[in-house]
């Protein structure tokens, strides 16, 4: 024998209920004996607390409302309304109703035991119904009204259920081998007067008469295919879990997860009867299995809940170290109240008292804990009390958690990379649950970021990007073609969610196929602009998500500061706003260490080259940086190694132009400002506190050349060919070569044309190389040399490919 139970979307349709016809079936091929318990239809309850509530003051309305009700079941149940007993039967039921209904206008008020009286018809109209459609479909089955059966106690809403009594009027009234359709929800008290078990308690109901009846199984039949990782309507990675045991169903049930009634497992744990919820929609589906094994599972996390609309209260006090009772005093006048406590936290110190209600008794909780701890709040023993709302509920639950390290550790690491502050803490001894508070707002990320974190077996970041210019289109070609490679990236999936142009933007949270970007983009109907985009980031809530900065804008710099505010991490080349204000690049740097976030910019120095890195390593060792020197741009490098006789600089500087080495425009290159500002964010990065006017730059080229529009430049270059054709015969003449050196240390700070000696380890950068000599404590007599390609549009990207797979790495 074995117990179905069947919700109120299961029925809500006459399709449905022929599909609940065949699951019967189904099941009676191998059960003589079958207990079908079934809800009102989808929304009807609803329907009777509001025709309850019409009554009060309009009755019109309410018959109204009860008129919906019953063309709802004429809708679904038309052939079995045919037979003129079975309608006959179908209208008494609504004549009493009416009469309730008419009793509530009269005396304008209505008690919960009315209201159990009136939400009972849902229940009792629909069993029923459905026990005259299988008769007319050839099966045994017969109605059973569960308030011949299930006795409670008068707490009428929410009823206790008397096990005893209620067992042996089980078995005395179903002994046959049939079907028997029974109502959900609703009971009786010993004396006969109608309650109910609660919202969702026609899960209850079935459980409590598989218990009665030794079931071998009770299957909860609803419209989700089974418990889930994570609420699918919060995380599209969530999946089903194919076994849980009875306390981690428990567990999740409490916290939100509202596939099973939590009271449903009481009986069914007492007389060890699994349970299985199955999806009445697509019934070959294996569904989960609540069972006591715990059962052999790959992750120690089974389940991630949430819970909305909650409220923290804390209670402070140094009156209350030390102190027998306080905690006793609070906990037992709430009971008193009636209002439950979600979770409670105390620290150690016993100074404070934090527990967590439901934002609904929130006020009630607040005023019962003042009466009830008046005289201390005036002693000032107790100095305050806080209600802080809006707040949510996170548990990561699972048996396997119990004895693993790092499972706290690791929740609380993938939250803090995520900028998702958590308010308060709690762990049972069983270390079965980990529960959390966070803001309400910050839920559904925080979800999604503790589901990644245990279950993906590939780590995902969400990045948009921002200028899809020469590097922008360099990169995403770069990214493209690496998710195209067999091995791709190990562990690893980038999904680029949005592209920004100067003109338009392109967002899709789910990834941009890349393949052709442009046109997409290009088809766009969103303008850009830096604050919607921010916006419908912080609006789609994805975890990890990164920001790539690749233009050289100072407007899109100004941003960071709201982006780095907004949890997401930022990777760029854009050297702007590490070279602002120092105050600017100050709170930028204090925005990542309050928060946790991540800021890459390796590329603003040295394109692909390993600088940044090598100087903060240094640092963290316990080096000190003495003096820096180097050449910064590969542009440079380029034209001072290019350069001859043969080559004037009017020929290499066309030629580098032409090959993506210089700036769209050259004069940001030769004006000396970028190497300056490389050398202003080094010598940030060192400890130097500095602004871009203290860098003293030796521009390549004369003032009037950077006068008039870009046209007119390229008709002035020529005239500077004898100019560097003699500096080059000087530097000749002497042994050594040209190079546009920048030179840093507490004394100076300058870029310049030098003439250095060939045997120099400057002299050696060839073509477009970066070479930089970094001097330390360590590294004094022999300073620290990184040489490399400074210079092209692929080697620009590489880099800032290299950090975004670096930081989506430590991400996860």
């Amino acid at each position: 024998m074995k117990v179905l139970k069947f919700g109120g979307t299961s029925v809500e349709t006459a399709e449905r209920i022929k599909n609940l016809a065949n699951i019967v079936k189904t099941a009676q091929q191998d059960h003589t004996k079958l207990i079908v318990v079934v809800s009102a239809l989808a929304k009807v309850t609803d329907l009777l607390i509001k025709a309850a509530g019409q009554a009060v003051t309009n009755r019109d309305n309410a018959l109204q409302t009860v008129e919906i009700i019953r063309e709802k079941y004429r809708d679904v149940y038309q052939a079995e309304l045919q037979h003129a007993d079975v309608n006959a039967s179908f209208e008494n039921l609504f004549v009493e109703l009416d009469d309730i209904l008419r009793g509530i206008s009269l005396i304008k008020e209505y008690s919960a035991r009315t209201l159990d009286f009136v939400m009972s018809f849902g229940e009792r109209t629909n069993a029923f119904l459905l026990a005259e459609y299988l008769v007319n479909h050839n099966l045994n089955a017969e109605f059973i009204d569960a308030r011949e059966c299930v006795v409670t106690d008068q707490n009428h809403g929410s009823a206790r259920v008397l096990f005893p009594r209620t067992f042996e009027k089980i078995n005395k009234r179903l002994n046959q081998d049939k079907i028997y359709i029974v109502t959900g929800f609703v009971a009786a008290t010993e004396g006969g007067i109608t309650t109910t078990l609660g919202r969702g308690g026609s899960d209850f109901t079935a459980a409590i008469f598989g218990a009665a009846l030794d079931a071998q199984q009770v299957e909860i039949w609803t419209d989700v295919d089974g418990f889930m990782s994570a609420d699918p309507r919060l995380v599209e990675d969530a999946f089903v879990l194919p076994f849980v045991s009875y306390e981690e169903a428990m567990e999740l049930s409490y916290f939100g997860a509202k596939v099973i009634h939590p009271l449903t497992l009481v009986p069914a744990i007492e007389q060890n009867i699994p349970v299985l919820i199955k999806n009445s929609f697509d019934p070959e589906k294996p569904g989960t299995k609540i069972s006591p094994e715990v059962g052999d599972y790959e992750h120690a996390v089974k389940g991630i809940a949430s819970f909305d609309q909650i409220s923290l209260i804390n209670i402070q006090g140094s009156g209350m170290v030390g102190v027998p009772g306080i905690a006793g005093r609070v906990f037992s006048t709430l009971a008193e109240q009636k209002i439950n406590i979600v979770m409670i936290t105390q620290a150690s110190s016993e100074h404070s008292i934090c527990f967590v209600v439901q934002t609904r008794e929130s006020d009630a909780a607040v005023q019962a804990i003042r009466d009830e701890f008046q005289s201390e709040i005036f002693s000032n023993k107790i100095d305050k009390i806080e209600k802080r709302d809006n707040l949510s509920i996170i548990a990561a639950v699972g048996d396997n958690m119990a004895g693993t390290p790092g499972i706290a550790g690791k929740l609380f690491d993938a939250l803090g990379e995520n900028s998702i502050n958590v308010i308060a803490i709690a762990q049972g001894s069983s270390e079965r649950n980990v529960s959390l508070v966070v803001e309400s707002k910050e839920a559904v990320k925080a979800v999604n970021v503790i589901h990644s974190a245990f279950y993906l077996s590939q780590r995902v970041s969400h990045v948009f990007l921002v200028g899809t210019g020469a590097v922008g289109s360099t990169l995403i070609k770069q990214i493209y073609e690496r998710q195209q490679e067999t091995d791709g990236l190990p562990g690893l999936q980038i999904n680029i969610c949005g592209l920004s142009n100067s003109r338009k933007m392109l967002i899709n949270p789910k990834g941009i196929d890349l393949k052709n970007w442009k046109e997409r983009l290009a088809a766009a109907t969103e303008p850009a602009s830096m604050q919607t985009l921010l916006e419908t980031i912080m609006e789609l809530e994805l975890p990890h998500t990164i920001l790539v900065d690749v233009t050289a804008s100072d407007m899109v710099a100004g941003h960071y500061l709201d982006i780095l505010s907004a949890g997401v991490h930022i990777v760029t080349p854009n050297k702007k706003a590490n070279t602002m204000e120092q105050s600017y690049y100050d709170s930028l740097m204090q925005k990542i260490n309050e928060h946790r976030l991540h800021y890459y910019y390796e590329a603003t120095v040295g394109a692909g080259l390993p600088i940044i890195n090598t100087i903060t390593d240094l640092k963290n060792s316990g080096d000190q940086v003495i003096k820096i020197e180097g050449i910064l741009s590969g542009t440079l490098s380029y034209l001072f190694n290019t350069m001859s006789k043969e080559q004037p600089f009017s020929k290499v500087l066309k030629k580098a132009h032409k090959n993506g080495y210089t700036e769209p425009d050259p004069r940001d290159d030769l004006s000396g400002m970028d190497v300056a500002r490389k050398l202003l964010i080094l010598g940030r990065e060192i400890g130097f506190k500095m602004e871009l006017g203290d860098v003293q730059v030796d521009s390549i080229l004369p003032p009037e050349m950077f006068e008039g529009d870009l046209d007119s430049f390229w008709d002035k270059v020529p005239s500077m060919d004898v100019y560097f054709n003699n500096l080059l015969a000087q530097a000749e003449q002497e042994g050594k070569v040209l190079r546009y050196v920048a030179k840093l240390d507490k004394e100076s700070c300058k870029v310049e044309i030098d003439r250095i000696p060939s045997s120099h380890a400057l002299a050696r950068a060839g073509a477009t190389d970066n070479i930089i000599q970094i001097t330390t404590k360590r590294y004094y007599d022999s300073p620290l040399t990184i040489q490399g390609p400074g210079a092209g549009l692929e080697v620009t990207a590489g880099g800032v490919f290299a950090d975004i797979i670096r930081l989506s790495y430590h991400l996860s």
